[in-house]
């Protein structure tokens, strides 16, 4: 048990870690993971704030090389694991940052630099792959609107699920070019930048989209600019599951990304499809749960796309992209179009896509036929006025011909 003399000199040490923490993966992740490296050191205390609170004024009595050696031991311990794949090296790196915060965030003095150097690093780049379009075709088939939804508007965008928590009805707009839905235009929240920036969707995207607000409307929701994209489930009739009642459609809770990260891990699973890999490598699964969504669209836009474009639609966190590529927007449709099909789960969305594309080049090679033969018209037409014209010319040249053959032949009698 904590004395209360320590608790009471040293409580704001926990509430300047938290105070650190800005985005929702951070709050929920940093603690549990700080929590294990004060359990490893056997810390006392029922709760983390508790233990973080000890190990504060534990520093402040010892000095600060006895924390250095504990770190160290508790690095080897996770070298170890990542060496016998309990875990991937890249995960060390995991348990390293919320330990350097707390302890930056209470002016301790670690040389970090040092320490980093026996830290195993691994491949910065993931060698997870994206999910494949059948594994997402199967997703598909057995799921409702909703997820529908969400797993179509991540496939053909590309955004992180995290911006999932400022998406608003207000943020898509459909583009139709020719009276044809060709895409949408989707203004996402990058939660890393904090800045916004904006992607496309394809259009069985959008109509997934649109089905499920309107299915919201249906049952009572009212629907304005400033409606959420996501939203609780509501019951239909008077339902009750357990103690709780189902939420009602006329007062809607937005659904967060915490819960579709929920959603989609148990979606996968409930589909037998993102099977636990056997071997031994520190990776539970061959693709992420929802940032495999964002690689596919990657990995398929660049058989098509130029890179910087693909780059920008991402919001990928580079200076190029970020602060001299400004490309206008038609270039980056342009762009994006050539990407529909490989972005568009549905075979039967592509077989219309690939209708609707084939009777615009039917419609532009009939008006181009239509020109043709009105441009002959007009030659024929033309022609004919020539030719009579010419006639015309010809027989008031016989006529004074034959006046002057008279007046000749007048002369010589």
């Amino acid at each position: 048990m904590l004395h209360q003399e320590i608790v009471a000199s040293d409580s704001s040490c926990y509430t300047k870690f938290l105070f650190a923490l800005k985005s929702a993966s951070t709050r929920r992740q940093y603690p549990k993971r700080f929590e294990v490296f004060l359990d490893f050191l056997k810390v006392d205390g029922k709760t983390i704030e508790e233990k973080a609170i000890h190990l504060y004024h534990m520093i402040k009595v010892q000095d600060v090389s006895w924390i250095e050696n504990k770190l160290i031991e508790y690095f080897l311990y996770h070298n170890k694991r990542a060496e016998t794949g309990e875990i991937s090296v890249n995960t060390i790196r995991n348990y390293y940052k919320p330990i350097k915060l707390f302890f930056e965030m209470n002016n301790i003095l670690i040389n970090w630099k040092i320490l980093s150097k026996g830290i195993h690093k691994g491949d910065r780049i993931s060698s997870d792959r994206p999910p494949l379009m059948s594994e997402i075709q199967k997703l598909m088939e057995f799921s409702d609107t909703r997820t529908k939804t969400i797993i179509s508007v991540m496939v053909s965008s590309g955004i992180r699920v995290g911006s999932w928590d400022y998406l608003k009805w207000k943020h898509v707009k459909p583009i139709y070019r020719n009276q044809n839905l060709v895409a949408a235009k989707i203004d996402v929240y990058n939660t890393k930048t904090k800045r916004w920036y904006y992607s496309f969707i394809t259009p069985e995207a959008y109509n997934h989209l649109e089905q499920y607000i309107k299915f919201r409307e249906n049952f009572g929701e009212k629907i304005t600019p400033e409606s959420w994209l996501m939203r609780d489930t509501w019951q239909i009739k008077s339902q009750k599951i357990g103690k709780n009642f189902l939420g009602q459609a006329e007062k809607p809770i937005q659904f967060r990304s915490s819960g579709i990260r929920m959603m989609m891990n148990k979606a996968w699973k409930i589909q037998g499809i993102r099977q636990e890999k056997t071997e031994n490598n520190g990776k539970r699964f061959e693709f992420k749960s929802l940032h495999g969504f964002r690689k596919f669209f990657e990995t398929e836009c660049q058989k098509v796309m130029k890179p910087l474009n693909i780059s920008y639609l991402m919001s990928h966190d580079t200076g190029i992209t970020q602060h001299y590529f400004k490309p206008k927007e038609e270039e980056l449709l342009d762009d994006y179009l050539k990407a529909v099909d490989l972005l568009t789960i549905n075979e039967e969305n592509k077989l219309k896509s690939k209708i609707n594309e084939l009777t615009e080049k039917e419609k532009v090679q009939d008006y181009l036929i239509n020109k043709k033969l009105m441009e002959k018209d007009e030659e024929i037409q033309l022609l004919q006025e020539r030719d009579l014209y010419n006639k015309d010319a010809i027989s008031n040249l016989s006529d004074k011909l034959a006046k002057l053959i008279e007046e000749v032949d007048r002369l010589k009698k």
